[in-house]
């Protein structure tokens, strides 16, 4: 080894002026020579180290790229190939880049030592020549010619199926324009499994035509994974390729793909095939990802979801996709009620799916078993309380049932469950141990929920309330009549003087919602204020619940206001203020005292993590004072250009000038345009329904039909529009959204065909 070579102008770097995840990088020098050890642990070390530093979990820094070409020079002494080759694909591949003073420029080091690793990609070593492969398609454009020449030598050349495989997507990757030949040859002949994978892959990723006989030949394939691709790449195939077909505009396409898969995995189960688990699973997950992004792959793939209930190995693959779903499943209800009443997680499974789907039989087993059926319970309190929806409710807004009605043999249950003081033992979280841990909250807020028609659980409640003060507080407000059960009264009062705070103030809170007694909230309330905690920002929103009766903390809360802005630094501390600004506002109507801080607010776009969020909020605020908020327009107006803020800040534009066109000189056309560009597949709930807010009160004058058009596919298009948040929510979530686009268009389109 040359090292004297490999080093050369390694000492000239200006090391300690650049910097890597951990500070200054006049570590990275030594870290280069350790690689070269010939002691195994200090060259292991160094590898680590640089891996940590120089590309930390993926990002790169102004140390990086210098660190390039030592690193590509003892790759060529063949210092450690694999690892260092897949450390330069891994910079190259980086769009996570920290402070860089020229975008790119890891990768473009890269590339510039292309002429160095090319020559690996006829290494008699397999896994040399595989990583080659991925590392150079890395480097995307900037690789140049001679890796193309290099890329389609080694197609040509090639024999093992699995470097092959990696080669023709490299291949696909640097010349997008060769991609329909190459896969046309290895779809045709005698190619193996893991090379007509990457072929289908490449199909779907670049547009090419798709017809059934692709989809057949997915489906012989099935499980993909099983044929190895995918270590490098970093993605499930079947799940990338129903992904990139939908993408694309070909949802049938992916359907169908997903649809076959299913029907395979079925086939193999009835034929005991060792794959037939790796079937289902792959097609499971293909099915849930499909289902996420595409309104019309739930219904559609139904029916091969099903026959997957019939055996145990694959029925936990189906039963959480039953509740996530939001679709109808009679036909899934004997499959599932066999398996309810075994044991285990499996039963604990298919009892809370037998409850969202409306199943008669299931309150029954659940009261029944409710010691041992804890997902079981947290869906029944989901249920209850509303916070999910059975798919009767999602597909019939107009549904008035309530979704888990007070059944008297669950309610006994549940009384004398709420006897019994949790072990304390058992499962972990990752086993059902936090249902367990939360059995009180599931348990007392189904009584809340059934208010007064579960007065006789009243003894249990008080009895629980010293054990489990907070849910029972709010359980024994819903649940007491404040006339006839003055002993409940009595012990709320007696638990809001003593213990934490939060105990106290969920008593007082309690109280309050009984009997209209704000004096004991009052009092820990200013307590809180008073001692600016952790959960500051809680405190005020607490107040704020209080509307009218917070008066007598106004002194509490003119102070949070006036208080320098230094002091709010963290993002509870803001938003604890913003509260109080809306609070002073609905109390006082004093616009000089809450306009700094709403402006305070929205400075935060530009200059604080989560600056967005904190604006947002400010926006949130603004919007209440109306026309008094006429002093912020020109702190608002540059927040427009931002999509994710625009409906937040239209919202408060229109609160200004309600009747005004132009809003701030901008037609309200205009700003439909802005509110409708936020408006995109994979939001959160919140930023889509605030486009939908918007556009309300923007008005029917500011849509042009084009305009309408959009909303309409906001409602009815295949691809969903909700797309993040939580996983087994976001079907539910984007079903809520379409409910409200579809009342939206009607709004703005009262007597025009596109309001029908």
């Amino acid at each position: 080894m040359d090292l004297p070579l490999v080093f050369v102008g390694l000492d000239q770097v200006s090391w300690s002026q650049l910097h890597h995840a951990y500070g200054s990088a006049e570590d990275v020098p030594a870290l280069l020579r350790g690689l070269a050890s010939l002691e195994e642990e200090t060259a292991e070390e160094a590898e680590q180290e640089l891996w940590s530093s120089i590309v930390h979990q993926g990002t790169v820094y102004t140390a990086t790229a210098p660190t390039v070409p030592f690193l590509a020079r003892l790759i060529a002494e063949g210092v450690r190939r694999n690892a260092l080759v897949g450390m330069l694909g891994v910079i190259a591949a980086s769009v996570d880049e920290h402070d860089l003073p020229v975008p790119g420029a890891p990768r473009d080091a890269v590339a510039a030592q292309l002429g160095l690793l090319l020559p690996l990609l006829a290494d008699d070593d397999r896994e040399v020549r595989r990583i080659t492969a991925w590392t150079v398609a890395q480097c995307r454009r900037a690789a140049g010619a001679d890796a193309r020449t290099a890329l389609r030598a080694r197609w040509e050349a090639e024999t093992d199926p699995a470097v092959r495989a990696d080669v023709l997507t490299s291949c696909v990757l640097l010349d997008p324009d060769g991609t329909e030949e190459l896969c046309a040859v290895a779809l045709a002949g005698n190619e193996q499994a893991p090379v007509q994978v990457a072929a289908l892959l490449a199909t779907a990723d670049n547009g090419l035509p798709w017809n059934a006989e692709l989809t057949a030949h997915v489906t012989a394939l099935v499980p993909l994974e099983r044929h190895g691709f995918g270590t490098l790449w970093e993605r499930e195939p079947l799940q990338a390729l129903t992904e990139a077909l939908h993408t694309r505009g070909d949802a049938d396409a992916a359907i169908d793909v997903v649809d076959s898969a299913l029907g395979r995995a079925a086939a193999l189960r009835l034929q005991g095939n060792e794959h037939a688990q790796a079937a289902a699973t792959e097609a499971r997950w293909a099915a849930e990802a499909l289902a996420r992004r595409s309104r019309t792959a739930p219904a559609r793939l139904l029916p091969a979801l099903l026959p997957l209930l019939d055996d145990p190995a694959t029925a936990a693959e189906v039963i959480p996709l039953l509740r996530a779903w939001c679709q109808p499943a009679p036909e899934a209800i004997p499959a599932l009620l066999a398996i309810a009443h075994g044991d285990g997680e499996s039963a604990d499974e298919a009892l809370a799916t037998l409850l969202y789907l409306g199943a008669p039989e299931a309150t029954g087993l659940l009261a029944r078993n409710l010691a041992d059926r804890p997902r079981a319970l947290k869906a029944a309190y989901r249920l209850a309380t509303g916070e999910l929806r059975t798919p009767s409710q999602t597909h019939d807004p107009g549904e008035e049932r309530p979704p888990l009605p007070n059944d008297p043999e669950l309610l006994d249950a549940i009384r004398v469950r709420l006897t019994v003081e949790p072990s304390g033992e058992g499962r972990s979280v990752f086993d059902g141990g936090l249902a367990a841990t939360n059995e009180p909250v599931y348990l007392s807020g189904l009584l809340a929920a059934w208010g007064r028609s579960a007065r006789d659980a009243l003894p249990e409640l008080l009895a629980a309330l010293p054990h489990h003060p907070l849910p029972t507080s709010r359980a024994l407000a819903s649940v007491a009549d404040p006339q006839s059960d003055l002993h409940v009264i009595e012990a709320l009062q007696a638990q809001a003087r003593q213990g934490a705070a939060p105990v106290r103030q969920a008593a007082a809170s309690a109280l309050h919602s009984l009997n209209g007694d704000a004096a004991p909230l009052l009092s820990v309330l200013a307590e809180l204020l008073a001692e600016r905690g952790n959960n500051l920002d809680r405190t005020v929103a607490a107040a704020a619940s209080l509307g009218e009766s917070a008066r007598p903390l106004l002194p509490l809360l003119h102070t949070l206001l006036t208080e320098p802005p230094e002091s709010r630094k963290t993002l509870p501390a803001i938003r604890a203020t913003l509260g109080a600004a809306a609070l002073v506002w609905e109390l006082t109507r004093d616009a000089p005292m809450v306009l700094p801080v709403i402006r305070e607010g929205l400075a935060w776009w530009a200059s604080r993590p989560w600056g967005q969020a904190t604006a947002r909020r400010a926006a949130e605020v603004a919007r209440v004072l109306g026309p008094a908020a006429e002093p912020l327009v020109p702190d608002l107006l540059p927040l427009l250009d931002d999509p994710e803020l625009a409906p937040a800040l239209v919202l408060v534009l229109t609160s200004i000038c309600p009747d005004a066109d132009p809003l701030a000189g901008l037609p309200r056309t205009a700003l439909a345009d802005r509110v409708l560009a936020a408006a995109r597949p994979g939001s959160y709930t919140r930023s889509a329904m605030a486009v939908l807010t918007a556009c309300v009160a923007l008005g029917p004058a500011a849509f042009t039909d084009t305009q309408l058009a959009l909303i309409h596919d906001l409602a009815d298009a295949d691809r969903r529009i909700v797309g993040a948040g939580l996983q087994d929510q976001i079907i539910l979530d984007d079903e809520q959204f379409r409910t409200e686009a579809r009342k939206t268009l009607r709004t703005l389109t009262p007597a025009g065909p596109l309001g029908h």
